[in-house]
């Protein structure tokens, strides 16, 4: 397998304009990393075990695994400042084969899933609840979209609509949509911790529901927490329009990781001190904000609560759909892709293609899948591209030992062999239980991991055919 070198000199006149600051930086990281998980999983991941502690260990694990790759990625990202993260830094380490099948996965499954099941979780429990209706229902006999899938595809097009009107103007939304959610939840953790004392028990009916912990509800608790830390990395997509990418890339990361866990920490201790970890575990698809609302007995807090959660997913849909059509823009400069996904506006300067082909196929995966199968489709691709990723750190400072790292990963090589130690421990994990589940439902995990496996060996095949270089 070939690898290809890293470029490490400054990006050509084909590259995008850098015109991301360190404070847009840190809002598209933190705005990424604050979707809909840390609403919709900890009820999820109560249920799977039946220990406080363990419920606080599996989120501070999940802390520590966005730091571990983050470092390791922000060091990739200072040394090889170029839109496209994930991809071009695996063709530079492990070769054009394995770059394209991880950077198919990233686009077709991991981004395009993650903006298809968040649009869709915010009208199916935000603002179906805010409204009094079931979004899910379909809208007549003879037509079987729902309200939420033809709102939720509207919302893709809006979002797509503004990135592509140019990444200042996109940038500049995200400071505002990260900031606000940020104070907002913050405030509200708060008074939470500080109201719920006076609380009496009877106001608070807490539901059964947590089993007995198993290895296999540790596994699946660490997946729901990983795709609520999921974002941390999406600064690399941007890295070629990052000023000073040196500095800005590795530590809007970091900071990010610190301080979204920091948060996290604050909602779940609000969450169990009002509910408990029976209550919680009993939410089962009502998000934890809501329910510990009405469990202090306030419904214009829980109206207030729906209206923050929905604008913090709205926050991580913005920027994921700024971050994440890069990937097909870098496939494409290759010819690993469309070529048409490298086009730029000329005035623009934004990947307009890569950005509504993939407005196009999270529109579809809307109209084909629920929320829940969707998570379950990315979950495990995001552990196997992430875990690729890391890896190049040791690859590319084994391979390029002089190349030029403004940064260098913290802790190295500990915090990054870590990351991956976790990542092949919960995969193996998922894909075993999968497999002992049985069923179609069982098999979604698997999606991604089928698309990597057929597309590296596909692209092996046409390279060995000299159809591809």
């Amino acid at each position: 397998m070939q690898a290809t070198k890293p470029p490490t000199g400054p990006p050509g006149q084909h590259e995008n304009l850098r015109v991301i600051g360190p404070i847009a930086s840190f809002a598209i990281v933190a705005g990424s990393m604050l979707g809909v998980g840390i609403f919709l999983f900890p009820g999820k991941i109560a249920y799977e075990i039946n220990s406080v502690w363990v419920f606080f260990m599996l989120w501070g694990l999940g802390g520590i695994f966005a730091l571990a790759g983050a470092v390791a990625c922000g060091e990739l990202g200072a040394m090889i400042p170029r839109a496209g993260g994930d991809y071009v830094f695996q063709r530079a380490s492990f070769g054009p084969s394995v770059a394209f099948a991880s950077g198919t996965v990233l686009f077709l499954a991991i981004f395009a899933g993650s903006i298809a099941s968040m649009s869709v979780a915010v009208f199916q429990y935000q603002v179906g609840t805010l409204l009094g209706k079931d979004l899910t229902l379909p809208l007549s006999s003879g037509f079987p979209l729902s309200s939420a899938q033809i709102c939720a595809i509207v919302v893709i097009i809006a979002l797509t609509v503004l990135n592509d009107a140019g990444t200042k103007i996109s940038t500049r939304t995200q400071v505002v949509l990260t900031l606000s959610p940020i104070a907002a939840l913050t405030a509200l953790a708060v008074y939470a911790l500080a109201i719920s004392p006076s609380v009496a028990p009877s106001d608070i009916q807490p539901k059964p529901g947590a089993t007995e912990l198993t290895w296999f509800g540790l596994a699946s608790g660490f997946l729901f927490v990983n795709f609520a830390f999921s974002g941390w990395i999406n600064i690399i997509y941007v890295a070629g329009e990052v000023k000073d990418p040196g500095k800005n890339v590795p530590r809007s990361m970091i900071s990010a990781s610190f301080g979204v866990t920091a948060l996290y920490f604050l909602l779940c201790a609000a969450f169990l001190t009002v509910l408990g970890l029976g209550g919680l575990a009993g939410l089962g698809w009502t998000d934890a904000g809501t329910g510990m609302a009405r469990a202090l007995g306030r419904p214009t807090l829980a109206t207030v609560v729906l209206l923050i959660i929905a604008v913090a997913i709205l926050t991580s849909l913005n920027a994921t759909v700024l971050s994440s059509a890069r990937v097909a823009y870098a496939m494409g400069k290759d010819g690993a892709f469309w070529r048409g996904a490298a086009r730029l506006h000329p005035k623009r300067r934004t990947p307009q293609n890569a950005l509504w082909l993939q407005a196009a196929i999270s529109s579809f995966l809307v109209l084909t899948g629920t929320f829940d199968e969707i998570v379950k489709m990315t979950s495990i691709a995001m552990f196997v591209t992430g875990t690729l990723t890391v890896m190049s750190v040791f690859v590319l400072r084994y391979r390029a030992p002089e190349a030029p790292r403004p940064y260098r990963a913290s802790l190295y090589p500990w915090l990054p062999a870590l990351y991956v130690v976790l990542s092949l421990a919960a995969m193996g994990m998922e894909i075993w239980r999968a497999f002992a589940a049985g069923g179609t439902n069982a098999l979604y995990p698997l999606i991604g991991i089928g698309i990597l496996f057929v597309t590296l060996v596909g692209h092996l095949l046409l390279v060995k055919g000299g159809r591809i270089r």
